[in-house]
């Protein structure tokens, strides 16, 4: 999928063991990923036992919670005893491309080539509340696609199974489009899809989240900072984020500008349509990208950009404010940030430090993060 080097090398369905509060952290393979994202996962992993005031290797009433660090399909969901919302942060789907970016968008038509499990309902259900876009299983409906877009305006191919914003191009003219599915391997189109959508300028990045842990539910919105990394690309840099206990629609109640207003619409309405087309999700950790920016005709819009249904970049700021909520039972709402760097520097007094050294693949980096108010 993109074979570009800006691809994180980590799988969005990762066939591994998930990490459980009650048995020793760690990937049953630490061949995979960055260095930096084991480490980041396994303070989280002590954060969390913190919070539910367990040691690591001690059960909860009896019960196993496991925190994968990605979305599980069924199988392995089955295969873990994994039936209830309490022994989940984080996801199961009843197939891995349900995890990716390939929901977001419905097919160019209804005959087009899909995955079995497949609902047609997603994209009818989600309304304007995604950008214009598509998703394909193979070349030939990319490509068609891809000029439909194109006849209105810049087009953005994106990998569905890239992270922190990589694995994607944005294509211009109709050869550009041909060169860039071209790299793609009929395999992986049949098997994960690709995403292809309008492409926005001035934009902004919002994220809408809910999280149920421990019996507490807590919701936020927040924006998305970028940093540059090693190679001089524009990546994630962390999350701001204001929270708010309770669910999404305790967050819509909330005064919010119209802007974030909006957004916190849209991804309520992406989840309401994912657990209608695809009965049977288990989410404990939903996270939703939304969009805002000025299309090719020179109109804001603003739309969801994909799901998280995993720990993630935002999750040490989620686990700083249920911290918060505990130890200042009437406290209506805080503030909280996660911060990536890719330099070895100090984190402010006070911050939960997450990862600081110099990893193999990526170089030097810290992150941390901190309650700001």
């Amino acid at each position: 999928m993109l074979h570009a080097s800006a691809l994180d090398p980590t799988p969005t369905m990762v066939p591994l063991a998930p990490i459980r509060i009650i048995a020793a952290p760690g990937d049953a393979d630490r061949s995979s990923g960055n260095v930096h994202d084991h480490a980041s996962r396994t303070v989280l992993l002590s954060r969390i036992a913190g919070l539910l005031d367990i040691a690591i290797g001690e059960s909860i009433d009896g019960a196993t919670l496991h925190v994968p660090a990605d979305a599980l399909d069924r199988t392995t969901a089955e295969r873990c005893a994994i039936r209830r919302h309490d022994q989940i942060l984080g996801g199961v789907v009843p197939a891995p491309f349900v995890a990716s970016k390939a929901i977001t968008h419905g097919l160019l038509h209804p005959d087009a080539q899909a995955p079995r499990d497949w609902s047609a309902a997603m994209a009818e259900l989600m309304g304007d509340a995604a950008l214009n876009g598509y998703t394909a299983f193979n070349r030939e409906d990319a490509f068609a696609a891809g000029q439909r877009l194109l006849a209105t305006g810049p087009v953005r191919i994106k990998d569905v199974c890239a992270k922190a914003g990589l694995g994607q191009i944005v294509v211009h003219h109709a050869s550009a489009l041909a060169d860039a599915l071209s790299r793609e391997t009929d395999e992986d189109l049949a098997r994960d899809g690709i995403v292809l959508e309008e492409n926005l300028t001035d934009v902004v990045t919002y994220s809408v989240g809910c999280i149920e842990l421990a019996g507490r539910t807590i919701s936020y919105w927040g924006s998305q900072n970028l940093t540059t990394d090693h190679q001089g690309r524009n990546v994630y840099g962390g999350s701001d984020l204001y929270v708010v206990r309770g669910g999404l629609d305790l967050l819509a109640a909330e005064p919010l500008p119209p802007a974030i207003g909006r957004a916190v619409a849209c991804a309520a309405t992406f989840d309401r349509a994912a657990h209608l087309a695809y009965p049977g999700l288990l989410l404990t950790r939903r996270n939703y990208d939304v969009i805002e920016g000025i299309d090719a005709a020179g109109y804001r819009r603003i739309g969801v950009l994909e799901q998280s249904w995993r720990v993630g970049g935002a999750s040490g700021a989620e686990i700083a404010a249920f911290e918060a909520f505990r130890d200042e039972p009437d406290t209506h709402a805080v503030r909280c940030s996660t911060v990536e760097v890719y330099a070895d520097i100090d984190p402010p007094t006070g911050a939960t430090l997450y990862f600081r050294g110099v990893d193999p693949k990526v170089g030097a980096m810290t992150k941390y993060a901190v309650r700001l108010a």
